[in-house]
């Protein structure tokens, strides 16, 4: 008993070891990803990023533009995730979800950040637009409360029929918004994917998506994941 005993005593400092080794090359492996992100951001020619760091999450605060400061005022009200299989950028960090941790080796992380920093600033402009183009039914919808309330008087009321059509309108607006929003950014997600194989190789891309599908890794954005590896024509 007494040697039994010592034996599963010395255990938790082998736990403790491993966890420290495991921590170690965590950290390294996170080196190895920012000099990668930084490598893929020259080739690219981006300036609007410059990482330091990895940060494994799923909700992204809200920041003023090339910061770190957050606006409150959004703060527990909108969330942003990070979304499987793509990074998202800060000024000087590299945000990664939290699902694929330890997941993929360092230099699997190539293709997905090359094709996230084409999403984050190369399409800048066409996301911008989307934003227009996915509020339109909102701001049809708003129109027509104006309308409303221009026709409206203190004698006759608000007109029933027109009140109901804009009650209508507001909950498809919103629902259209919605749809929109999703199509929108699969689509330019897609795009992303596709320019991003002219850096990094169409089988690079091909190969870490296979392994993601092997590990259960669903992307919510991606037609072309998870189905035969076909890619966009482009936006």
């Amino acid at each position: 008993m007494g040697v039994r005993k010592a034996y599963f005593e010395a255990a938790p400092t082998c736990h403790v070891l491993d966890k420290c080794l495991g921590s170690a090359n965590s950290t390294a492996g996170e080196q190895d990803i920012v000099r990668i992100a930084k490598e893929v951001i020259e080739e690219l020619g981006i300036s609007s990023f410059r990482p330091v760091s990895v940060s494994w999450t799923d909700e992204l605060p809200w920041t003023l533009a090339d910061s770190e400061s957050t606006i409150p005022e959004l703060t527990g009200i909108v969330k942003r995730n990070v979304p499987i299989g793509w990074c998202v950028f800060t000024w000087d960090r590299v945000l990664l979800p939290t699902g694929m941790k330890g997941k993929l080796d360092p230099e699997e992380w190539r293709p997905l950040l090359a094709s996230s920093l084409i999403y984050e600033s190369k399409l800048k402009t066409r996301r911008d637009l989307g934003v227009v183009l996915v509020s339109t039914p909102v701001i049809i919808d708003g129109l027509g409360w104006l309308e409303l309330f221009a026709v409206s008087t203190p004698e006759a009321g608000i007109p029933a029929l027109l009140f109901v059509l804009d009650f209508v309108g507001l909950f498809a607006a919103f629902f259209l918004m919605g749809f929109m929003a999703k199509w929108f950014s699969k689509r330019l997600r897609l795009r992303a994917d596709t320019l991003a194989t002219e850096h990094v190789g169409r089988e690079a891309l091909g190969r870490v998506l296979e392994k993601m599908e092997a590990l259960g890794l669903a992307d919510e954005y991606a037609g072309l994941r998870f189905n035969g590896f076909t890619f966009s024509s482009g936006l």
